[in-house]
């Protein structure tokens, strides 16, 4: 029994050096999603843009500089005074979403009373949407300025009450994303390109004919893979962390997830690595698997954005169901009762998977 344990553990420490020095499955597996992770991460894509408004104050009365301060305040807007005619032109670079003209002698007074002007706004056919939000911000803080003066106090338009909740960003919704897609590279690239220069330097063959059984080898490879991923798993969700993800279930839970999307991608790349003869076979045979996964199956933006006969399709597709399962753990503190269809979706593929790997899987 120590005499097997002892080659198990010579072949695990083995392959695990194997993947190692093996640069583009350490690329593609942990590399390319951690620097995704970065990006998105330092840029914050979820966050929303603010809105530039240019000002030009024509009056300069108490009217006007209530309003400016007003809109200097709401949310989403960032305001930027001058003449007209300077505005219009950072309008028209792009540098502007909207500008604002009070033209002057304005007083702020309800329409239809005396002295009534309106406001003049200006927007760009280039940045059409933008202006059209920036316009709709300053009609409500004009409309909630005229119910301020009509009471004599200000009076809120709305009545808002706050109610508990959690403010969940886009770095929460990405990084189970990543986690996902980091199981899904390391599974199919480490093995698909490992094994494939093993077959084609004679190593698999050679090894067969030795006294070791193959299943030491293959436990040994599979094992090490394993331990591989919940190590990467937790680097980049302590990454993931840093950029102020809220983690509220448990890691057991993540790691587990793991284990069992690996088990599924690693009988892909065995199925690959069987089926290749060399690595200019297994590479678009591989990317094939991965990349319409990878846009597919919610790691980067939520499937909801698709149209709806894709949604149906890529929901069955097993990074769809590690992405959904990682998640709900990560972000609703789901445990397994919750994500028990994810889970069945993944052991179901990892049978699948595991029959096409051994009818493809050849030692030369």
């Amino acid at each position: 029994m120590a005499r097997r344990f002892e080659v198990f553990w010579h072949l695990f420490v083995a392959s695990g050096k194997m993947f190692i020095r093996d640069r583009t499955a350490v690329f593609f597996s942990f590399f390319l999603p951690l620097v995704i992770m970065l990006i998105f991460g330092v840029l914050n894509f979820g966050e929303a843009a603010e809105l530039e408004l240019g000002v030009a104050d024509e009056t300069q009365n108490s009217s006007s500089q209530a309003l400016l301060v007003a809109l200097g305040q709401t949310s989403g807007l960032v305001i930027h005074s001058g003449s007209l005619t300077d505005e219009l032109a950072a309008l028209a670079d792009g540098d502007r979403a909207a500008v604002l003209r009070i033209p002057a002698g304005w007083e702020l007074v309800p329409p239809g009373s005396a002295g009534y002007q309106p406001l003049s706004a200006y927007t760009s056919q280039a940045l059409a949407g933008e202006g059209q939000t920036a316009v709709l911000l300053v009609n409500a803080v004009v409309a909630q300025a005229l119910v301020s003066v009509d009471s004599g106090s200000p009076q809120p338009l709305v009545v808002v009450e706050e109610v508990a909740g959690r403010n969940l960003g886009y770095i929460d919704f990405l990084v189970p994303g990543i986690l996902g897609l980091t199981v899904m590279q390391l599974g199919v690239f480490s093995v698909a390109f490992g094994f494939v220069q093993l077959k084609q330097t004679g190593t698999l063959r050679r090894l067969f004919a030795t006294p070791t059984s193959p299943s030491y080898f293959l436990a040994a490879q599979v094992s090490s893979r394993l331990v591989i991923a919940l190590i990467q798993v937790l680097i980049l969700l302590g990454v993931g962390l840093s950029f102020g993800v809220q983690l509220v279930g448990s890691v057991a839970v993540v790691l587990a997830l793991a284990v069992l999307g690996s088990v599924v991608f690693l009988g892909m790349g065995f199925g690959v690595a069987g089926w290749a003869k060399n690595e200019n076979q297994a590479a678009p045979v591989a990317n094939l698997i991965s990349l319409p996964m990878m846009f597919l199956s919610g790691s980067f933006f939520p499937r909801e954005a698709m149209p709806e006969f894709l949604q149906e399709v890529t929901r069955f597709l097993p990074l769809t169901y590690l992405n959904n399962a990682l998640r709900a753990v990560i972000n609703d503190g789901a445990g397994l009762d919750v994500i028990g269809t994810d889970v069945i979706g993944l052991a179901i593929w990892g049978v699948i998977t595991f029959v096409i790997a051994t009818r493809l899987f050849r030692w030369e």
